[in-house]
């Protein structure tokens, strides 16, 4: 958290300043669900330079406006880290409500988070960066969350996608780069299956007819390698902890390569 003090003149024919303290986070990991909301709004051009600065730091808005050009431009530069693609392990918006619901994200490092819930969290995702459609954020977002006290259960992304759909756009598209954040950690942690889930997508993309979208079969292609012919445990196979099988899955390719 980087500390900061303001130096202003409350009254142009005064000669006398003040001086106000306020904190900046420095990183992702300091940032509060209120801010990371701001900086999505403030990035799509919803909110003000001076709102997005009086969320950032906590100082009122009406301080910010006494502030130079010089010293505001060197508030905006405490900005920079944000600009760029992090890893980061946890989500920053801890639950949302909606309808008398809670749907809360999933634990630090994606812990707990089964095999299978995390095929549709890639599967929505890709689908909505791809097209950018609403329904596809909602259940995007649905996959992600669950309901307080529930396990996935691919057959509630649906209902819950139309309750999740009650949410504001800000904070749903603020949950969607935190998931970004969250995608490059785990692709800098399993870096061999995300190349290799990466070059299955282009081959695809390139497999696809020009009116056809491609589908985003690299996980689902890969929960066919683990599962092959053995059908009667394929609800174990999905219930298997993301991590278990990243982990799987990475000993065979290293094996796959000493073979070469």
């Amino acid at each position: 958290m980087e500390k900061i003090t303001l130096e202003y003149q409350p009254f142009s024919f005064l000669n006398y300043t003040r001086r106000i303290n306020g904190n900046f986070p420095s990183n992702f990991s300091e940032l509060l669900p209120k801010q990371l909301i701001a900086i999505v709004n403030f990035l799509n051009q919803k909110i003000s330079e001076t709102m997005f600065l009086e969320y950032l730091t906590g100082i009122k808005g009406s301080k910010i406006n006494k502030l130079d050009d010089y010293d505001r431009y060197n508030l905006m530069k405490l900005f920079h880290p944000f600009m760029e693609v992090r890893p980061y392990n946890a989500f920053i918006i801890p639950e949302i409500k909606t309808s008398g619901k809670i749907f809360c994200s999933p634990k630090i490092k994606m812990a707990h988070l089964t095999f299978a819930q995390f095929i549709f969290v890639e599967s929505y995702f890709t689908e909505y960066q791809a097209d950018k459609r609403p329904n596809d954020l909602d259940k995007f977002i649905a996959s992600l969350y669950l309901e307080q006290n529930h396990s996935f259960n691919e057959d509630e992304i649906l209902i819950n996608a139309s309750t999740l759909s009650r949410i504001k756009p800000e904070i749903l598209e603020s949950i969607v780069l935190n998931y970004v954040l969250v995608r490059e950690w785990l692709a800098e942690s399993y870096p061999m299956i995300f190349e290799q889930v990466e070059e299955e997508k282009d081959e695809e993309k390139q497999k696809a007819k020009p009116h056809k979208k491609s589908s985003n079969s690299g996980w689902i292609k890969i929960f066919q390698n683990i599962v092959g012919d053995d059908l009667i445990n394929h609800d174990r196979y999905a219930l298997l902890p993301l991590h278990n099988v990243l982990r799987w899955m990475t000993t065979k390719i290293k094996e796959n390569l000493k073979r070469k």
